[in-house]
């Protein structure tokens, strides 16, 4: 029975020194995503989609502020059934206005996920081919894999970053061929 332990703990500590001699490595998926030139021009893109519609809503905005402001003053003068009509028609571009902008919040989220899922895949294979490049047994992904702690993994962000960069230029070069 004694010996039967002891190739139980021989076994535990054979996986401990195998495990102690793993390499370790971590990517940061949002900086990559922001620090490549892809994912900057993206970013670029939906920032002015967000401020052109910001400037649409928000003249909308202030258009009804205006009708509700004349309404407030009328509404003494007119009779029921107009301020009913006057307040139903206020209303109704007041919830037109919030769909839309609860719609374009949508659009937005969508259109970012897909440019931040193009880049993820890509960034996916590139973190492959490093990891098996460098030896690496295990990369964690820092943001969204919760990792707390991992005694000196080698970051391997700036690499990834660096290899994208190089695979969209001679993706472009070869494109123009």
């Amino acid at each position: 029975m004694k010996f039967a332990h002891c190739l139980v703990g021989l076994s535990l500590l054979t996986a401990s020194i195998a495990h102690a001699q793993s390499k370790y490595a971590v990517v940061d998926m949002q900086a990559v995503i922001l620090n490549v030139e892809e994912g900057k021009t993206a970013r670029s893109a939906l920032e002015k989609e967000i401020k052109d519609k910001q400037a649409e809503l928000g003249k909308r905005k202030s258009e009804l502020d205006k009708m509700n402001e004349e309404w407030t003053k009328q509404a003494p003068l007119l009779n029921e059934q107009a301020r009913m009509t006057k307040q139903k028609e206020f209303q109704e571009k007041f919830m037109g206005l919030r769909n839309d902008e609860m719609a374009f919040q949508d659009e937005i989220k969508k259109k970012e996920g897909t440019a931040t899922q193009k880049i993820a895949i890509a960034v996916t294979k590139l973190v492959n081919d490093i990891a098996k490049a460098k030896n690496f047994d295990v990369v964690f992904e820092t943001s969204s894999a919760g990792l707390i702690y991992l005694k000196d993994p080698t970051d391997l962000t700036k690499d990834v970053i660096a290899a994208f960069e190089a695979q969209s230029k001679k993706g472009k070069t070869e494109a123009k061929k």
